[in-house]
């Protein structure tokens, strides 16, 4: 893993530092003092664990929810109040709790209060002292202050702190809730399959599917992770790459994995059989239980391809040599395709699919349109509940969606030749309107505009490898000015000193540049910062590299790239105004909107409004300026179709139609740019006389004529600052408000015929 090398010192530093380890570093003191430990144990009560079981095979059918493993149970546990306290001889000090529930085969915790001082070390572990997880350290603190653990093995375990000698901080820990697994990992020693509860045609993630994709999958097991949500569910997620290439921490899984609160969500990866069973009655040999980390931030999601896409929060440690999977967001139907997931939260398996895939809609979780890649059956292996959020693979390893659902089960050692359906990557992507429904912003943070990316570090690494990229470019530009940045990266072994780069804006003439420098493997470089001024909506920046060093580049998968942008859609208007109608349906109090400017401030809002009626709004807005108006509907199905025939128009003041509709779902937006029709050039009327100008205190119009004439002054960029009408042959306006400056002056008869002057304030 080149890259990783390149990286390996920093990561050694930062790791040698107190807040780095995640788990399973070195043992709690707590063992060295256990003939002073005399604690009361805090016992969990019994349940009806038949009734439960019942419950969870008919709730198992529905692929919906995460994979129940344990009954939850609401405890109060503080530090501070509960446990015991043991005093060293160095200055330090230890505390420990013992909690206990009978026949539980796991158990695992959640604190509602976390913080852990610098220096200061978490442990839990069992009786036997056969299960340990720690040390958890302040790497695992969080803004929200709550904490999550991993599974512990049995029915009785301790919880142990530890803090130096010179702690200046206050630790908290209070336990709110402890989770009694009750079919989280069998007894080695029974003869049930595996170390769960997965079906027998399952295949370990080690078992070959076939030769042209056994090397990638190899990478790709590495990205893979099982996750506990809401304390008693598992669900299966990805690390997933973007254009930057700097492993941050994404993962992403299936919106319906996400109950409770993400910051206790505990996550494990690398948890792959030594000795895979392929399809068969034997068990699963365990593999190394040691890399885990607690807690994660949502920051995308959405019904519509049910995508979630979270953060893990504390640093994963280079020693896992995790990948960081690509993604392929077209929408193209790959040649096959293929998963790898922790059914029912066992050990990592593995499916394969070699049959066109369909893309459809189905009402899964609330949403009655999601859009889904169908599988119609697997030819190899399987998924099941607990491999919800898994990612779906394209022949290339790239992610093209994740697992929502299915009825797809074991049938013996085969498969039930049933369904799967998984949410589609490429509608994931852009889906709704701010950064927290999609995965661009978050996945191509560059704005880069690139269609596929591979997997980080990549798969394989060549001696000559120069890559380019966009970066600085946004997807929509106001006044369509763009300055983007053009970046060479050099991927390959040898030191890259020269290339040569194209770049073209829409059809106008390619510019070259024969770059040279040095850059080592890993290093980048911007080599251009274009202008541009884009005069129509729809735009495209297109680069080409080619001959680095001087030669063919050896992988040129990552020599072109283009990224589209839009200039906004102009409106003009003579007032600064727009007029919003709105008729409203049965049900007018779910009814809201708004309109923000390109800053980001609220302009205007309005509703909720009474039901079945016509509501007209006047709207102001500054000249030269973008906004984004959004409708809303608060059940989500718009105002038109099932209850009343509801709509809305938005018309500038001259009735030009911006947006208009009323079938929207729960909101629907549009992004233009307002410019005023005045004009600056010097206009002069043979009715009319405008004096004095410049004006101290008050303009004199005098016209020809008797008329009924209308009169607006704006300032310079269009904000109205006076109005009014007058009748007759003259009037005196008052200025005497008028900051000094330059203004323009508007007037109309009765026909409409207008003039504009412009008049200096001194």
């Amino acid at each position: 893993m080149y890259i990783k090398k390149l990286f390996l010192l920093a990561f050694i530093l930062l790791w040698q530092m107190p807040f780095a380890q995640v788990t399973n570093q070195g043992k709690p003191l707590s063992w060295k003092v256990e003939d002073q430990i005399d604690v009361q144990p805090y016992q969990l009560p019994d349940f009806d664990l038949k009734a439960r079981l019942q419950q969870d095979s008919i709730r198992d059918l529905d692929r919906s929810k995460p994979y129940r493993f344990g009954k939850e149970f609401s405890v109060d546990i503080d530090i501070n109040e509960d446990g015991q306290w043991i005093n060293l001889s160095n200055g330090s000090r230890v505390w420990v709790m013992n909690i206990r529930s009978n026949n539980a085969k796991t158990m695992n915790f959640i604190f509602d209060e976390f913080h852990l001082p610098e220096g200061s070390k978490l442990y839990f572990y069992n009786d036997q002292k056969t299960d340990l997880l720690g040390a958890y350290t302040s790497s695992q603190n969080q803004d929200n202050g709550v904490f999550g653990s991993w599974l512990v093995d049995g029915d009785n375990i301790w919880i142990a702190y530890q803090e130096p000698s010179n702690t200046t901080e206050d630790v908290k820990l209070h336990l709110s809730k402890a989770v009694h697994g009750y079919r989280s990992v069998t007894d080695y020693e029974t003869t049930q399959k595996g170390l769960n509860d997965s079906g027998d045609c399952n295949l370990d993630v080690d078992c070959s599917i076939g030769s042209d994709f056994d090397d990638k999958k190899d990478e790709l097991k590495r990205s893979v992770g099982l996750m506990v949500v809401g304390g008693n569910g598992f669900c299966t997620g990805t690390l997933i790459n973007n254009t930057n290439n700097d492993e941050t921490q994404y993962f992403l899984t299936a919106n319906h994995c996400t109950g409770g609160n993400p910051g206790t969500w505990a996550f494990r990866f690398n948890w792959v059989s030594p000795n895979p069973e392929c399809a068969t009655t034997d068990q699963s040999a365990n593999g190394a239980f040691d890399e885990t980390a607690s807690g994660s931030s949502m920051i995308a999601s959405n019904a519509k391809s049910d995508m979630a896409l979270l953060q893990i929060n504390p640093p994963l440690p280079s020693s896992w040599d995790l990948v960081w999977a690509g993604w392929d967001r077209s929408g193209t139907n790959p040649n096959f395709s293929v998963g790898i997931h922790h059914p029912s939260g066992d050990i990592m398996k593995t499916c394969r699919n070699d049959d066109p895939m369909q893309q459809t809609t189905t009402s899964f979780n609330g949403e009655s349109n999601m859009e889904i890649w169908l599988v119609d059956n697997w030819e190899q292996g399987v998924t099941e509940q607990g491999s919800s959020g898994s990612a779906l693979f394209d022949q290339n390893g790239r992610i093209i969606g994740q697992l929502a659902g299915g009825a797809a089960a074991c049938s013996g050692t085969s498969n039930n030749g049933q369904i799967d359906f998984y949410g589609r990557f490429d509608v994931s992507w852009d889906f709704g309107n701010t950064p927290s429904s999609r995965l661009s912003d978050w996945l191509d943070p560059g704005n880069t505009g690139a269609m596929t990316l591979d997997q980080f570090p990549p798969e394989q690494v060549f001696a000559n490898d120069a890559t380019v990229s966009i970066s600085n470019l946004p997807d929509e530009t106001c006044d369509g000015q763009v300055d983007p940045s053009i970046n060479i990266m050099n991927n390959g072994t040898n030191d890259l000193t020269s290339a040569t780069i194209e770049y073209q804006f829409n059809s106008q003439s390619l510019t070259t540049i024969n770059w040279t420098g040095s850059l080592a493997q890993g290093e980048s470089e911007v080599v251009a910062t274009p202008n541009f001024t884009a005069t129509s909506t729809n735009n495209t920046l297109s680069v080409d590299l080619s001959q680095p060093n001087g030669i063919a580049d050896e992988n040129d998968n990552n020599n072109s790239v283009s990224s589209q942008f839009t200039k906004f859609e102009v409106f003009t208007t003579n007032q600064n105004e727009l007029n919003l109608t709105i008729n409203t349906d049965d049900y007018g109090n779910e009814t809201t909107w708004e309109i923000i400017d390109d800053a980001g401030n609220l302009i205007d809002e309005g509703g909720p409004y009474s039901n079945n009626t016509t509501v007209n709004e006047t709207i102001t807005v500054a000249d030269q300026t973008c906004f984004e108006f959004t409708i809303k509907d608060s059940y989500g199905d718009g105002i038109c179709c099932d209850f009343g025939s509801g709509g809305y128009t938005l018309d500038t003041d001259d009735q030009v139609e911006i947006i208009s509709g009323g079938d929207f779902g729960d909101s629907e937006s549009v992004s233009f740019r307002i410019e005023n029709n005045l004009s600056i050039n010097e206009l002069e009327a043979a009715d009319l006389v405008i004096y004095p100008n410049p004006v101290k205190s008050s303009l004199t119009i005098e016209a020809e004529t008797s008329s009924v004439y209308s009169y607006t002054i704006y300032s310079i960029n269009g904000k109205r600052i006076l109005n009014g009408k007058f009748e007759g042959e003259n009037t005196s306006i008052s200025t005497n408000k008028l900051s000094s400056g330059v203004y323009l002056l508007q007037l109309s008869d009765e026909n409409k015929n207008k003039i504009t002057k412009r008049i200096i304030k001194e």
